[in-house]
């Protein structure tokens, strides 16, 4: 039975990759989390000191680390979406991953809100309610995706 299910996983989902159209649902919310996290990295690297200080740490460091791990995500992104190559697993992964930036951002306003500015809380719940709907929109993509093959 486990057989069954994982020589399943590795022939449909592990192995299988599709060339999707440049305006297909799952393309497009990629592209927008792509440029979103792009420019949130730019603007976390000129700007991290200020950052730092809204959210309560002592020094810059973790933001700049955010940053270059955000312009990583960003430039993975872009590849994908200049591709058009869509792996399922491969976006199963980058939804998980949307959503643990939420939780974290959940949890880190429930740990830290004493030290961290009004304009602080603000800034990450703006920031998390966007990647939760790139998460949605990534999800209905990969639903159409799923749909069509």
């Amino acid at each position: 039975m486990f057989l069954k299910y994982y020589m399943f996983l590795k022939f449909n989902l592990l192995g299988r990759e599709t060339t999707m159209s440049k305006e297909h649902p799952l393309i497009s919310a990629l592209r927008m989390n792509a440029v979103f996290s792009g420019v949130s990295a730019l603007l976390m690297f000129a700007a991290g000191s200020w950052l730092a200080a809204e959210l309560g740490l002592a020094d810059a460091t973790p933001v700049y680390v955010v940053a270059a791990l955000l312009t990583v995500f960003a430039i993975q992104l872009s590849a994908i979406v200049r591709s058009r190559k869509i792996r399922f697993l491969e976006v199963v992964g980058i939804i998980f991953g949307d959503l643990a930036w939420v939780v974290a951002s959940i949890v880190l306003v429930a740990l830290y809100r004493e030290s961290i500015t009004t304009t602080g809380l603000v800034l990450i719940n703006v920031v998390s309610i966007t990647v939760l709907a790139f998460a949605l929109l990534q999800i209905r993509g990969l639903r159409a995706y799923r749909r069509e093959g």
